[in-house]
């Protein structure tokens, strides 16, 4: 069987991230398209670590300072995917206990959301000339010659890996201690979208590697959602019915 060129796949990754995030960016203005912002923000994701894969070859010197520029737009789509995934919960909740306060403010916060999502589709413009210097940046290394790649590619994945079983070991001692779940989680996202944009040049075990750091990352995710989902809600003061209250050991 005909070993796969990890120039030509890792050239079409590239391309077809890039494509995603282009695509993604107009809908997050569409309402029919309610998972929009999610799928941005795992491209972009997956695109950082398309290039800390990159960074290290031969003429790779640009992608560090791109990956940062990168970085700085998902931070600022932050807030509005938790409010999203914290209205998502409350959609839930209500179907249990509701109140018209408590519908009021899940339709302004909607609108809120919906708003914000719009402010970043306008950005579109400010982020196509960061995605063409990405796509340009990316052309160099990407001419390294195959055996060049593929070392990289599992040189990338081992220090990964290795990052974050030791964070998860670490958090394992002292699984109460929230910096160390923050930081299994996020080096549990890196192994796992790494895998993702380096597949077909990688043995099974990697895709068994990345589905344990799924788990990990949806466990730690999931108590993570719903340590902010209390926060926030004591934070903006959402009316919520007394009964959704001491559900949610709020009540005073």
């Amino acid at each position: 069987m005909k070993r796969k060129s990890p120039r030509r796949l890792l050239r079409r990754r590239l391309q077809l991230l890039l494509q995603q995030i282009r695509s993604a960016l107009p809908q997050l203005a569409d309402t029919a398209v309610p998972e929009a912002l999610h799928a941005l923000r795992i491209a972009l994701r997956q695109l950082r670590s398309l290039l800390r894969v990159l960074q290290a070859l031969p003429q790779g010197e640009l992608l560090p300072a791109l990956s940062l520029q990168l970085a700085a737009f998902t931070r600022a789509s932050n807030d509005w995917r938790d409010r999203e995934v914290r209205l998502q919960q409350l959609q839930l909740l209500a179907q249990q206990a509701d109140s018209q306060r408590f519908a009021a403010w899940r339709r302004h916060e909607a609108f809120a959301i919906g708003a914000g999502k719009l402010q970043l589709a306008r950005q579109q413009g400010e982020l196509e000339p960061l995605l063409l210097a990405i796509e340009q940046a990316c052309l160099p290394p990407l001419r390294n010659k195959s055996v060049v790649l593929r070392r990289q590619v599992r040189r990338a994945l081992r220090d990964s890996r290795q990052r974050y079983r030791e964070a998860r070991r670490r958090w394992q001692q002292q699984p109460d201690n929230d910096r160390r779940v923050h930081k299994v989680r996020l080096l549990a996202k890196r192994l796992r979208y790494q895998v993702e944009v380096c597949q077909g040049l990688l043995a099974k075990r990697w895709q068994r590697r990345a589905e344990r750091a799924r788990a990990d990352q949806q466990q730690l995710g999931e108590l993570r959602d719903r340590q902010l989902l209390l926060q926030s809600l004591r934070r903006d003061a959402v009316p919520l019915p007394a009964a959704l209250r001491r559900q949610l050991g709020l009540a005073d």
